[in-house]
């Protein structure tokens, strides 16, 4: 019995030992080229481009400031192949390489104006299938090629990927992540992706190419069709009934040059789909909260009534932004507020026998009836400008 005691301490003694050998598959982080961002273009013969943003960690120490190399040299690299697929172009870049390409730290994907338009399905074929692409990054698009957004020169931030990232997050903006869009086309849905466009500085003695969002790709499958902006981008997000901060600025009289800036501090919409037989509408109710930030008019936001004709003036741009936004959904047919959604979930049989079949023409020919309700809970410190007086 003792001899079998100590023959089980020795072969967990052993077993012990063999733990401490050490990392067999480890990689030092001298043998690593992280990607912080990439993108995807298409070419003019069909093949794919590549391009990845690595951070060159030999240039990123001291206090240099931001823009990836305010003090003359950049603190990043940014390398592109091409090949017949994603993958050989990556398998391309990484044979000139002398570090392995890790992707698991990139957080966004940029994709060509080109390849958007051409379909991004071959996006959802090779990012899922390795387990270091994060389908929680950001997907977002651009005017021309997606690598020369990579190429932009903010000044804030040490890397390009990092001033779309946190653009792609910020309060006033729809984040679309890989997951997002992925879902949506897997339900047949019409998704949306942040449009980013690289603007010059104004009135700076050394210009800079900085990133801009400039709004949110309109998508009919995995196809780009065109671009929501401006007052388009603000209906879309109430229809999607997230408003964030939106501002809307407007005269309150018509013809007059005074205008009021109004931010939205929060709201709430409701769709319903109201079912016919040979066609469906939409009854969409708007309630919105907001405050004065800027007034040119002049009036004592303190009178009742001025308030009231400042709300009713309010709803009714809320009002026009929810239609243009709808005529350019109902043009292109495509349903960015996943409408047909709400539609299976109101009657999931009528859906499935009846709606699905002739959705796009049943979408394009619905009336939607609007209803706004806007709430001014704020003028701020004041109610009047204070170098007025008193009338």
């Amino acid at each position: 019995m003792a001899r079998l005691k100590r023959y089980a301490r020795t072969t967990l003694l052993l077993l012990a030992c063999s733990l401490l050998t050490g990392c067999w598959d480890r990689v030092e982080t001298n043998d690593v080229a992280f990607v912080l961002t990439a993108s995807f273009d298409l070419e003019d013969d069909g093949k794919y481009r590549v391009a990845y943003l690595f951070p060159l960690p030999g240039s990123m120490g001291g206090a240099s400031g931001g823009g990836g190399g305010t003090s003359g040299n950049k603190s990043y690299y940014i390398d592109s192949e091409v090949g017949k697929t994603l993958r050989e172009a990556n398998n391309r870049l990484q044979m000139r390489l002398s570090r392995h390409i890790l992707l698991s730290h990139r957080r966004t994907i940029v994709i060509g104006e080109k390849l958007a338009k051409a379909g991004i399905h071959v996006l959802f074929d090779v990012l899922p299938r390795s387990p270091e692409n994060r389908l929680i990054g950001f997907l977002v698009a651009t005017k021309g090629k997606g690598y020369d957004l990579l190429n932009s020169q903010p000044k804030f931030e040490r890397f390009p990927a990092e001033v779309l990232r946190e653009m792609s997050k910020s309060r006033g903006a729809l984040p679309t992540s890989l997951k997002d869009v992925g879902i949506s086309l897997s339900f047949g849905a019409d998704p949306i992706v942040t449009y980013f466009e690289t603007a010059d500085t104004q009135a700076a003695k050394e210009v800079s190419h900085e990133v801009q969002l400039k709004g949110y790709v309109q998508f009919k499958g995995d196809r780009m069709v065109g671009v929501y902006r401006d007052k388009e981008i603000k209906g879309l997000f109430w229809l999607r009934g997230q408003p964030k901060e939106q501002m809307y600025t407007f005269p309150v009289q018509e013809g007059d040059d005074a205008n009021v800036s109004i931010t939205v501090l929060g709201g709430k919409t409701i769709i319903t789909p109201v079912l016919h037989d040979d066609r469906i509408d939409f009854a969409v109710s708007i309630n919105a909260r907001g405050t004065v930030r800027e007034d040119h008019t002049g009036e004592d936001l303190g009178d009742t009534k001025v308030i009231e004709q400042l709300q009713d003036k309010f709803a009714e741009q809320i009002q026009l932004a929810v239609q243009s936004t709808i005529r350019k959904m109902q043009k292109e047919g495509t349903d960015s507020t996943h409408l047909g959604l709400r539609v299976w979930r109101q009657n999931p049989y009528l859906w499935k026998t009846k709606y699905e079949k002739n959705w796009d023409t049943l979408f394009k020919e619905a009336q939607f009836h609007i209803a706004v309700t806007a709430n001014i809970v704020d003028s701020g410190l004041i109610s009047k400008n204070v170098v007025q007086g008193d009338e």
